[in-house]
């Protein structure tokens, strides 16, 4: 079925589940839920928890952070410092106090060591998780190059069920330490207290029944009460570094909060509820209904209004403010978002102009997806134009420095070079993608062949195809 699913490009827009962001395993894969990429709901949550990481004294650079496409009002750390976060959570409370407040407290659970005792079953949940991740990815990239436009996805509510349960202590301590972190950014924790008092208020005569966030994490009344006790007196919410990060994380939080309503909701319910609101954010919504419906003009004119509202409200900011520069980066997500469309569409070469304009205004640390996303446009040109290829490998390999287990874009550096006729770092690229899927034999396989046709002046890939051999061992 899945393979199905990957080919029928001319029907894909009619499906249950939306090509932008989620990717459908196979069947008799583990995953029940899918990891979500997208660059913008990225870019949030790193400007949310890097202050967080800071204070915990934590290196945000060897952190991980993944969505989890599950409605469930859950985050979970695994594996020494991979954060899931779950949309269900991300879309509960509409500021940003709540997602702080649990961030701080699963950086709790890192400082204090609690994931270095934990169980065999972690373990078995974390191999869990990352098979169904890199199954997903080794069939996207064997079935379709469409695939992989802004999401490689994976995982598994198999995974979150047997992952380490913490006790009441670890619990209490992760709390105090999230505690203390929130006093160092001079941050409430009120966030926090709201989202367990809800989880306590949803536990009355349902315990044997729920299955969220308190599954791995018990919640107590004690827990609360203790939270208050140490925060009692601290009126943050009223102090100006708490309006500084809000007044930078609501907009970008609203804007996230649209798109996966726009993407996760039915869109005829959708379109109805916001039948009668004109304003740019249901216009937004509407625009991605309509996409998921096939109805590309309705979602390309609703969007483009959007787009003509952000360039306005940039330009004026530009002037108000006399700066010679400001965030461009939302208007370059709404362009990213138009090239989508366009490409899902067919109009391959649109497509590529828009994702050029996201390319424009995106800063370097939030193009990568839009990077691979231009390329693959200019890889399915019907006609091959070899200065459009090479600029298309340029941002591959942009990319790669940060996308470097991304088996996509492996796959689109091994067609690109191939284009060109560089059969050398062809081999190599598919070298990489077969070590990334699991398939040592091919990995090893390539990279021989690599070394064969490599010039002897390529040093750097000569040295990489002789670890790719010894890896693929």
């Amino acid at each position: 079925m899945f393979k199905h699913f990957l080919n029928l490009k001319s029907k894909i827009l009619n499906l249950k589940f939306f090509y932008f962001l989620i990717l459908l395993l196979p069947q008799n894969s583990l995953a029940n839920t899918s990891l979500i990429r997208d660059a913008e709901t990225e870019k949030f949550l790193r400007d949310l928890t890097n202050p967080i990481f800071k204070a915990a004294d934590l290196n945000s650079e060897n952190i991980k952070i993944y969505i989890v496409n599950d409605d469930g009002i859950n985050a979970f750390v695994s594996g020494g410092q991979n954060v899931f976060i779950n949309t269900g959570l991300i879309r509960k409370f509409k500021t940003p106090d709540a997602l702080i407040g649990v961030i701080a407290h699963e950086s709790g659970h890192i400082t204090a060591g609690h994931l270095a005792r934990s169980s065999e079953g972690e373990k078995e949940a974390q191999g869990a998780m990352f098979l169904s991740y890199l199954l997903g990815v080794g069939a996207a990239v064997a079935g379709s190059p469409d695939a992989g436009m802004a999401l490689i996805a994976g995982g598994s509510q198999t995974a979150q069920r047997i992952f380490m349960k913490f006790t009441r202590t670890q619990e209490e301590a992760a709390d105090q330490h999230a505690v203390a972190y929130l006093d160092k950014m001079r941050y409430p924790a009120d966030g926090l207290v709201n989202l367990l008092e809800f989880f306590e208020s949803e536990l009355v005569g349902y315990k044997d029944q729920l299955d969220e966030y308190l599954m791995s994490h018990p919640i107590s009344r004690k827990r609360i009460d203790l939270i208050k006790t140490r925060t009692l007196g601290k009126n943050f919410s009223q102090g100006k570094n708490y309006q500084k990060i809000n007044q930078k994380l609501q907009p970008a939080m609203n804007r996230v909060l649209a798109k996966l309503e726009g993407f996760l909701e039915n869109p005829d319910n959708l379109l109805q509820k916001y039948k009668n609101q004109n304003d740019d954010v249901a216009n937004y919504i509407k625009s991605i209904a309509f996409f998921r419906k096939g109805k590309v003009e309705e979602a390309l004119e609703l969007l483009d209004g959007v787009i003509v509202i952000r360039q306005t409200q940039g330009n004026k900011r530009n002037v108000m403010l006399s700066l010679s520069k400001h965030d461009n980066s939302g208007l370059g997500f709404l362009f990213e978002l138009r090239g989508e469309i366009l490409f899902g569409s067919g109009r391959v070469e649109d497509s590529i102009i828009a994702y050029s304009q996201a390319l424009k205004l995106l800063p370097k640390e939030d193009s990568t997806l839009a990077k691979i996303s231009f390329s693959s446009s200019i890889l399915t040109l019907k006609k091959n134009d070899e200065d459009l290829i090479k600029l298309a490998i340029k941002r591959l390999e942009e990319a790669k420095e940060i996308e470097n287990e991304n088996p996509f874009l492996f796959r689109q550096l091994a067609s690109a070079y191939s284009k060109i006729g560089d059969e050398g770092r062809s081999l190599l690229a598919l070298s990489e993608l077969n070590l990334l899927t699991g398939d040592k034999e091919k990995c090893r396989k390539f990279a021989k062949e690599a070394k064969e046709e490599l010039g002897k002046s390529e040093k750097m890939e000569l040295l990489r195809a002789d670890d790719l051999i010894e890896l693929g061992k």
